[in-house]
């Protein structure tokens, strides 16, 4: 009797392991695709010996993007009847920046772009296209491009801008700047700084610092903006400086200082905050952006400033 127990139980062991084991595992979802930093920002298809064809790139990314092993190419690359046009080791492309890569060169993946009009593609290193675009025929005097740096609308230009910002500027700069403070957090609501990017494009703000005196000093560590965070064109971006981790830090109401880094651990703004009166008010840029600050009675957190 004792053994026939024995076999009971551990029959239906088994069975309860059986059942536990056949259990699908959840589903995970699939980690988010990485950001596309990299895009053909202007094409010119009328070239001669002395200035052949060429098509330049754009970095929308706040840091330095290796482009190591990326191609370019047109119908023929695309059909597989002549190789692709692979950027060399080494090639890097500053923070907003820009590089132009000849295309009718010399080598077997060299390649004329039409005068009358084709279509080019952009691969990264992994063979993915990430960017491509049908361009119309030209003038001896024109180019493709869009119509700022990072934009979604291209438009046939009719000044070629090699190397610069399709619009004409010789540099793209990364203009964001603190905007609005607020010092009077409560639970629900902490103290939180805004950052403001006043240029037409999107400006990242991975890997951005922002700190007070703890900071400065050294005595604690300074706040690193968190990976993907972005400040639109002409748009905002609020990060709660008051938090819970080793680098947080509270606003004092009755007056502070804080500081802004960009990746790089260069300094891009500094501002002091004087007494704050109400638990509505701030102080903030007015209008956006500019270089005047003055306290305002109703905080505006991610969006434009009043006074």
């Amino acid at each position: 009797m004792k053994n026939r127990s024995l076999l009971i139980a551990l029959l239906v062991f088994a069975a309860l392991l059986v059942i536990s084991c056949s259990r699908e595992a959840p589903v995970q979802p699939p980690p988010p695709p990485p950001p596309v930093y990299i895009s053909l920002n202007e094409i010119y298809s009328r070239g001669t010996d002395a200035e052949p064809d060429w098509i330049e790139l754009y970095n929308s990314s706040a840091e330095e993007q290796d482009v190591s092993g990326y191609k370019l190419y047109d119908s023929g690359g695309k059909e597989g009847t002549k190789p692709k046009l692979t950027l060399p080791a080494g090639t890097v492309i500053p923070a907003l920046g820009l590089l132009v890569v000849v295309v009718d060169d010399t080598t077997a993946a060299g390649f004329g772009l039409s005068s009358g009009g084709e279509e080019v593609w952009l691969e990264d290193a992994t063979g993915k296209v990430i960017d491509s675009v049908v361009f119309p025929a030209l003038e001896a005097t024109q180019s493709y491009g869009r119509t700022f740096e990072g934009s979604t609308a291209w438009k046939v230009w009719d000044q070629v801008t090699r190397g610069l910002g399709n619009t004409g500027s010789e540099v793209i700069v990364l203009p964001v700047k603190m905007n609005e403070a607020f010092s009077r957090g409560v639970e629900g609501n902490l103290d939180w700084v805004e950052i403001y990017n006043p240029s037409n494009i999107a400006v990242s703000l991975s890997g951005y610092q922002i700190y007070d005196t703890g900071g400065k000093a050294g005595t604690k560590p300074k706040l690193v903006f968190p990976a993907g965070a972005s400040a639109p064109a002409k748009g905002f971006y609020v990060i709660t400086v008051d938090d819970t981790s080793a680098a947080g830090f509270g606003l004092s109401s009755g007056g502070d200082e804080i500081w802004l880094e960009d990746p790089a651990s260069v300094l891009i703004d500094n501002i002091k905050i004087p007494a704050m009166p109400v638990d509505t008010s701030s102080y903030a840029r007015i209008p956006d952006g500019a270089d005047n600050w003055q306290i305002t009675m109703n905080a505006t957190k991610g969006a434009s400033n009043k006074p």
